[in-house]
């Protein structure tokens, strides 16, 4: 991809979608554009990737413009995929950072079912016996980023 996203604008940008619903079928405009409102819509427009048909990459599609890391690399920005299934049970949440110490518990934003946009704590990976999510960081994204140092749930 020929441009970069600091980690805080893709966060901002996520943050900019309040109460938008969940639909596969659906699109939500605003300041950043038009983009598929559904988990793989809503991280597209949270990276801001341009001149993308149909309203964003599908969360296999995410993947492919992506670099699997480890679960101690994960960083504010980065991503969870669960590439398994057909689109009904494939899944893609926002990492935004560790809830706990023990690194069990993330807060993450997410696209989902009767939930729409929302922030909220999860366990890691997402939930108890998901075994097929696995932490990715988008190539774009631009790692040197220090404000997000020392940030607080209330920052975005």
């Amino acid at each position: 991809m020929p441009f970069e996203i600091t980690r805080t604008e893709v966060l901002l940008r996520a943050a900019s979608w309040v109460d938008v619903p969940y639909s596969q079928t659906a699109f939500h405009t605003n300041r950043h554009g038009t983009y598929r409102t559904d988990c793989s819509g809503f991280v597209s427009m949270a990276f801001g990737l341009p001149d993308v048909p149909r309203g964003g990459l599908n969360t296999v599609d995410l993947i492919a413009v992506s670099t699997p890391i480890g679960k101690d690399e994960l960083l504010p920005a980065d991503v969870l995929i669960d590439p398994t299934g057909d689109r009904t049970t494939r899944h893609v949440v926002l990492f935004e950072r560790w809830a706990d110490a023990e690194r069990t518990h993330y807060l993450g934003r997410e696209q989902c079912g009767s939930l729409g946009t929302v922030r909220r704590t999860l366990v890691y990976p997402y939930g108890s016996g998901q075994a097929g999510y696995r932490p990715y960081r988008l190539n774009h994204v631009r790692d040197l980023d220090h404000v997000l140092v020392g940030t607080t749930e209330q920052d975005f």
